[in-house]
């Protein structure tokens, strides 16, 4: 090997070599800190609702006089199977869920100390698919998303602003303690059915928080169940949609569709719309850190083909000799691998030396921030380094073969 190398080690230039390290060290750094990014972000922009997956936009029906006139006769505004259908056909939008409401009345009766308090609420559900099955509860407590009629617990989600209402109202006017986030899965709540079979008792826990929803959220298993025998013959019609939408390809003509509809759009969407502008950002970012490694990838390519080239006749006689185009190919292939991994293990060192001050941003940004776990780069980093020595090899050995061939 040391030979092969002495001979064919003459015309190689250090300058192209050089050239190809530092484009594709730039390259690498920009695509692993674009990939670093994606994943704070995505961490970040799901924190708050971390039991709901994805870029969620929910839309109601406006309440209109003529709608409120209807109500009192039963009717309620609600969409149709061909509304639900153009929802589904749009490009941004990857499934539609309807929001299931319980038909049945339902009380809920809390005990704080000498306190206690009882009163109507209302729940609802939506297909699984829009929250995570698996997940750590609220302080911790691991509670799958699931009950039946027959469970004795029931877990719920429920919004933060009821929260805080409670923390910052109705504890702080009747002398109760403030419950943190960690201990509100330990709140006592007694949920009360009252079906055409009876009443029905159980213990309530709450999994999770959510600003997206302004509803109760209750398993749709056991809301379809319970509708069915406590409020038999009761047709539930969609009032209110969640759209999943990807926020890689959600643009603006979403909501200008749903605009033209008229559709309410509930809570905040401006973070649909600032998944969709950081996202996009963060592709662009990618996009251009692949293009210098593309573009560094062929420089090594069609410099190492010109130096085959400068060394056709020293391959021709060691092919004479012996020696089979893998050995011969083999200085070639160990330049490039050592190339490749050179300079993907310094864009890692880079990436993660300037990951800190990122980090200091996002921390300033958002006090809550908790950066993600920088695994992911260093794996993406070495399936880089493999990748790209991999293909560089295949080229090399190929170039060779194809000069050996030539002979025969």
């Amino acid at each position: 090997m040391k030979l092969l190398f002495k001979l064919l080690k003459q015309n190689i230039s250090p300058l192209q070599l050089l050239g190809f390290i530092i484009v594709n060290f730039i390259g690498g750094v920009i695509v692993l800190s674009g990939m670093q990014a994606s994943f704070d972000f995505r961490k970040l922009s799901g924190k708050e609702d971390q039991l709901l997956s994805g870029g969620y936009v929910v839309i109601s029906k406006p309440v209109t006089s003529v709608s409120t006139v209807g109500s009192l006769f039963g009717l309620r505004p609600s969409f149709s199977k061909s509304e639900i259908k153009e929802l589904e056909e749009l490009s941004s939008v990857s499934s539609v869920g309807a929001f299931v409401p319980a038909e049945f009345e339902i009380k809920a009766a809390l005990a704080i100390g000498a306190v206690k308090v009882k009163s109507d609420i209302f729940l609802e559900a939506v297909p699984d698919e829009f929250i995570k099955n698996d997940y750590n509860a609220v302080g911790g407590v691991h509670r799958p998303w699931s009950a039946t009629l027959e469970s004795d617990t029931v877990p719920i989600i429920i919004p933060r602003n009821y929260f805080n209402l409670y923390n910052f109202g109705f504890a702080a006017s009747h002398g109760l303690p403030q419950i943190s986030d960690e201990l509100l899965g330990e709140f006592p709540i007694k949920l009360y059915i009252y079906g055409s079979d009876g009443i029905r008792e159980y213990d309530a826990v709450v999994c999770g928080l959510t600003n997206r929803l302004n509803t109760i959220l209750a398993p749709l298993d056991f809301i379809s169940e319970a509708n069915a025998v406590c409020a038999p013959g009761v047709e539930s019609r969609p009032s209110r949609l969640i759209l999943a939408t990807d926020a890689s390809e959600a643009d603006e003509s979403l909501f200008g569709y749903l605009n033209e509809r008229e559709y309410v759009v509930e809570g905040d969407s401006s973070h649909v719309r600032l998944q969709t502008f950081i996202y996009s950002l963060i592709f662009v970012v990618i996009a251009v850190g692949l293009l210098f490694s593309l573009l560094a990838f062929s420089l090594l390519v069609i410099s190492i083909v010109l130096l085959i080239e400068k060394n056709r006749e020293k391959i021709i006689n060691l092919y004479y000799i012996g020696y089979t185009p893998r050995q011969i190919a083999g200085t070639y292939m160990a330049l490039a691998v050592v190339a490749d991994v050179v300079v993907w293990v310094s864009a890692l060192v880079a990436t993660l030396l300037l990951y800190p001050s990122f980090s200091d941003i996002m921390s300033n940004a958002s006090p809550t921030f908790v950066p993600a776990a920088l695994s992911s780069v260093v794996w993406a980093a070495l399936l880089s380094a493999i990748l790209f020595a991999l293909m560089h090899c295949a080229m090399i050995l190929r170039q060779v073969r194809k000069h050996c061939l030539r002979l025969k």
